[in-house]
């Protein structure tokens, strides 16, 4: 009786650890129940996500929460965005507040062992620099050798920043915040003449805060050049996949020269990839659980990863970043774009 029990018992937990994976990993599931998808994003920075005077959203991260919209619903108003901090991104996706953060994310080993998110794919490439109080004419970093800067803890902004100072010498000061918004406010009480982070970020801020002064400036020297992520739950691997070959079609789309303009001359394309991207071939999509025209649709809308980047950073911004790295490698770049086969 005692055995019996104990099978019972055991057969009890199997089902249970069971059902709690596929709960996990319930891809599309849940997203398609909601009738929406939830992205994560930074509200402060106007180029990834923001309202215009009308209601109708804007920005880089607002266009690939668009793309994933139009994968999954077929149409490009089945979207959220979420205002989540970088200290906030584990506890969002485990509690499915967002089923994918955007913009602003890095990716380290730690994360790899400790973190309960994974990385999806490469968004884009982003400059670590500085957001600093002027010193009339100064000419290099030297100028501000000695400095304080206010810098987040224990991220690879910190560590960027001290092998930058150790490399040129500068003997920068360095006073940690747990958090990025604490570290701004330090910076905006004056506690420190410098400021690091990501220069889509630190611009943001200083158009909000600064923008009448010219006394803040946003430094041209680079700290460190790095890869920005799209992050799922590490539990929801089904969706992973999904997202990244919804990205991957931005790209592709673009590799192969179809845009906003054009995409209604591709017709009855000979080259697979191609036939299956479009939908000429819908299986593929199909297997994914996603319209197999989708793209179509979506890139009437947005166009393709070349298009989102100018309209979003690029010369159809105020920012006017030139792409550089975030150019396919064809191109020069380090994007990758991998064949739909």
């Amino acid at each position: 009786m005692k055995l019996f029990r104990l099978f019972a018992c055991l057969s009890l937990f199997v089902s249970s650890a069971n059902g709690a994976l596929a709960a996990g990993d319930a891809g599309l599931r849940y997203i398609q129940t909601r009738g929406i998808v939830r992205c994560g994003t930074d509200l402060q920075t106007k180029a990834f996500a923001n309202k215009d005077e009308d209601g109708f959203w804007h920005g880089f991260d607002v266009d690939i929460c668009k793309a994933i919209s139009y994968g999954v619903f077929n149409r490009g108003d089945r979207f959220q965005m979420v205002n989540i901090a970088p200290e906030d991104v584990t506890q969002a996706l485990a509690s499915n507040k967002i089923d994918i953060m955007l913009s602003g994310s890095n990716y380290s080993a730690k994360d790899e062992i400790t973190s309960k998110f994974m990385p999806v794919d490469i968004l884009y490439y982003e400059q670590q620099t500085f957001l600093a109080k002027k010193i009339p004419d100064a000419k290099s970093m030297e100028a501000y050798k000695g400095a304080k800067v206010c810098v987040v803890n224990d991220t690879i902004d910190y560590h960027n920043l001290l092998n930058y100072s150790d490399t040129y010498k500068l003997d920068f000061k360095l006073l940690s915040f747990k958090t990025k918004k604490r570290a701004e406010e330090a910076f905006l009480l004056n506690r420190c003449q410098l400021l690091t982070g990501n220069a889509l970020v630190l611009q943001a801020l200083k158009e909000k805060r600064f923008s009448s002064k010219n006394d803040v400036v946003l430094l041209p020297e680079p700290i460190a050049i790095k890869p920005i992520y799209a992050l799922v739950a590490k539990d929801n691997n089904s969706l992973r996949i999904i997202v990244k070959w919804i990205f991957n079609a931005l790209k592709l789309s673009e590799e192969h020269n179809i845009s906003s303009q054009n995409i209604n001359i591709f017709i009855g394309a000979k080259d697979l990839s191609l036939q299956n991207l479009l939908g000429d071939n819908p299986k593929l999509w199909a297997k994914f659980g996603l319209s197999p025209n989708w793209l179509r649709n979506s890139m009437s809308d947005i166009g393709n990863y070349g298009e989102i980047y100018e309209r979003n950073f690029g010369s159809g911004s105020d920012l006017k970043i030139e792409r550089k790295g975030n150019n396919l490698i064809g191109n020069g770049g380090l994007i990758i774009a991998e064949p739909f086969i």
